[in-house]
C-alpha cells in the first residue's frame, strides 16, 4: 500500500541519483501521494526545478529540503532536514558552500589514493562516468564530485579490472584517507536557524537497532526534532519502538522511501526504495506540515 506522503526523495541533483525532478511529481500524482520533499544529498541545487514541478502540480504539497550527512564525536550520520528556505541563510548557503567544495575534495582524494595505491584513477574518469547518468548541467553546478558507489565500483571492477572482486577492491579502499563530512556542529544550528527541522535518517544502524543509551546520546548531542522511523532500513518492529521514543520525548517522526531512481531508468539506483512506500501514519504528516512551510 502507497502512504500519502514521501518525506525522502533524490533526483538526478543528488550525485548517486537519477530521477528527474517532474519524474516524482508525476508519479506521485498517479499513487495518490499527496505530500512530498525533495532531499538531496548535501545541497538544494534541485529547488529551481522544484518549484517549477510545484506549480505544475498543484495537487502536490512539497516541501523543500535536503539531506546533509554530518560528521561529530560519535560518528558519521545522514540529517533530513525539512522547511528549508528557498533562498538560504548566509549561514545556511555557507554550509552548502562547503558539501560543493567537500564532495569535490572528496572525489579527487578518491581518485588521488586509488592511483598512488597503483591503480590510475583520474578526474578525468570520474567525469566521463558521472556523464554516464547525470544531466550536464549538475556537473557543471558542482563540479566533478565523487561517483555513485556502484557506477564507480562496476567500472573499476568489470571495466578497468583492477581487482578481481568487491573483497579485494574493499581492502585497497580500507585504508585509504578521505575528508570528513562537515562537522554537526557548524551544519545542524545553521538548518535551525533557518527555520529547518533536524530529523535522524534511517537510524537503525545509528541506533545501534534500539540502543536507548544511544539513541540518547544522538538526541543529546544532534539536537534533531524527530525521527525517520519508517523506511524500508528500518524493521516495523522499529518503527513501533521509535514512534514510542518520540512520543516519550516530544519528538516528531517522519518517513520516506529514500527513492533515488524509477523504474525502466538507465541505472536502477536503490531498486528496493519507491517513492511512497513505508508505513508511516498520516498524523506524522500532519505534525511536520503545522511547523513548515510547503513552496507555494
Amino acid at each position: 500500500m502507497t502512504a500519502t506522503f514521501d518525506f525522502h526523495l533524490h533526483t538526478y541533483w543528488s550525485y548517486d541519483a537519477i530521477a528527474p525532478v517532474e519524474k516524482y511529481f508525476q508519479l506521485a500524482r498517479e499513487r495518490g501521494v499527496k505530500y512530498i520533499a525533495i532531499t538531496e544529498h548535501h545541497q538544494m541545487d534541485s529547488i529551481s526545478e522544484v518549484q517549477e514541478a510545484a506549480r505544475k502540480y498543484p495537487d502536490i504539497t512539497c516541501i523543500p529540503g535536503a539531506e546533509l550527512t554530518v560528521h561529530s564525536p560519535l560518528g558519521t550520520f545522514d540529517m533530513v532536514c525539512l522547511g528549508l528556505p528557498t533562498v538560504p541563510t548566509p549561514e545556511l548557503q555557507r554550509v552548502f558552500d562547503a558539501y560543493h567544495q567537500w564532495q569535490r575534495d572528496y572525489g579527487d582524494a578518491f581518485s588521488d589514493n586509488l592511483t598512488a595505491a597503483g591503480y590510475p584513477y583520474t578526474r578525468e574518469d570520474r567525469l566521463a562516468l558521472l556523464q554516464r547518468y547525470r544531466p550536464e548541467k549538475t556537473i557543471q553546478v558542482q563540479g566533478i564530485t565523487h561517483v555513485q558507489n556502484r557506477v564507480q565500483r562496476d567500472y573499476l571492477l568489470e571495466e578497468k579490472k583492477y581487482f578481481s572482486d568487491l573483497e579485494a577492491f574493499n581492502a585497497v579502499c580500507s585504508s585509504f584517507v578521505l575528508p570528513k563530512y562537515p562537522e554537526y556542529s557548524s551544519v545542524l544550528p545553521a538548518v535551525k536557524q533557518a527555520g529547518g527541522l533536524v530529523f535522524i535518517a534511517h537510524p537503525t544502524g545509528y541506533f545501534e537497532r534500539n540502543n536507548v543509551a544511544r539513541m540518547d546520546a544522538l538526541r543529546e548531542m544532534l539536537q534533531f526534532d524527530g525521527i525517520e522511523c519508517a523506511h524500508d532500513m528500518v524493521p516495523p518492529e522499529l518503527t513501533v519502538f521509535y514512534r514510542e521514543y518520540c512520543i516519550k520525548h516530544n519528538l516528531l517522526s517522519t518517513a520516506g522511501s529514500d527513492c533515488h531512481s524509477f523504474e525502466g531508468a538507465l541505472y536502477r539506483f536503490g531498486a528496493d526504495h519507491e517513492l511512497g512506500r513505508h508505513i508511516g501514519a498520516d498524523a506524522w504528516r500532519d505534525a511536520i506540515l503545522e511547523r513548515v512551510n510547503p513552496l507555494g
